[in-house]
């Protein structure tokens, strides 16, 4: 059975915001008409459902091409390993 005003069991979670960043969670909240949390639980699941449904590369797409060296790896000439 639910507790509180929540119809499910909820965690808690602490954060530690900078005062740029505690000033636009308060006037997001104010302009909202709600709470600071409801603000941070909105913002969590409009970034969960961008998420959804896209593949690794897509999700991943910020990262291609970040590393240096052979582009086929399996290639690459170990020394000391297997056959020289």
């Amino acid at each position: 059975m639910a507790t509180g005003c929540y119809p499910t069991p909820v965690d808690g979670l602490t954060i530690k915001l900078d005062s740029e960043q505690n000033d636009w969670l308060t006037s997001e909240a104010r302009t909202r008409g709600c709470s600071k949390a409801t603000v941070v639980r909105d913002l969590i699941d409009r970034q969960r459902s961008t998420q959804l449904g896209k593949s690794l590369h897509e999700r991943m797409r910020d990262l291609c091409g970040s590393l240096n060296g052979s582009k086929d790896l399996s290639m690459r000439k170990l020394k000391g390993y297997g056959r020289d």
